[in-house]
């Protein structure tokens, strides 16, 4: 087992497919250790799929790395993890890239594919909003039908068009506030963190126009 970056070899099992094309095509120490994996079979299909989906894993990268990261494109049976890069007479260039609520991955995309959308993951809004609830111990007043019905419309929000959100929000604010005063720090959380002066632009989290065209999570590539 390697005990440093510069210690490692890829060995040729793991440099070419079952099929003999090459599979290993960066292997970079500057200005980080970085090693990617992609055939040109699979960089073929991504360069023809204008939707992809990325993720990247601490908790299960390799021994010595910091991360292990993702891209995954839909065939037409599921979705399957390829990878990215720009070589062979192959042209990447996503109409969009759906991640998580990753500010280093939102800059990284901007930076190589500045004309892509980026698109955060609906599931990781909906949990974000959640952790929030719990935050401000408003989860038993959630479940009272009224004010969870104002709930869902959050979390909805990325499905609404993006010039209805702010009257949408405005409304939900109504209703819960005059429910319960306790709503205030939270409803303060959606506005300041996805509305108004928002730290994550709704472009970026809201789907309505892709609807019927994508995927609007991240789940199926967790892990």
């Amino acid at each position: 087992m390697p005990t440093s970056l510069d210690s490692i070899t890829i060995p040729q099992l793991m440099s070419f497919t079952d099929t003999d094309e090459q599979f290993l095509f960066c292997n970079s120490n500057t200005p980080h250790k970085v090693i990617a994996f992609a055939s040109e079979t699979v960089l073929q299909i991504l360069s023809e799929n204008h939707h992809w989906n990325a993720d990247g894993t601490f908790r299960t990268a390799p021994s010595l790395f910091s991360q292990a990261y993702y891209i995954h494109v839909w065939d037409e049976y599921s979705m399957k993890p390829m990878f990215s890069m720009q070589e062979k007479n192959i042209t990447l260039k996503p109409f969009s890239i759906l991640i998580d609520f990753e500010q280093s991955s939102i800059n990284a995309i901007n930076k190589v594919f500045p004309s892509t959308k980026v698109k955060c993951c609906h599931f990781h809004y909906a949990q974000n909003i959640w952790k929030k609830l719990k935050k401000y111990d408003l989860v038993k007043l959630s479940k009272e039908e009224h004010i969870r019905r104002q709930i869902a419309n959050i979390i909805s929000l990325p499905l609404v068009p993006t010039n209805e959100i702010n009257n949408c929000m405005e409304q939900i604010i109504d209703v819960l506030c005059n429910i319960d005063s306790k709503f205030e720090k939270f409803t303060d959380y959606v506005l300041n963190n996805y509305v108004e002066d928002a730290r994550s632009s709704s472009d970026i989290w809201n789907h309505f126009d892709s609807i019927g065209e994508r995927s609007h999570t991240n789940s199926h590539v967790e892990g």
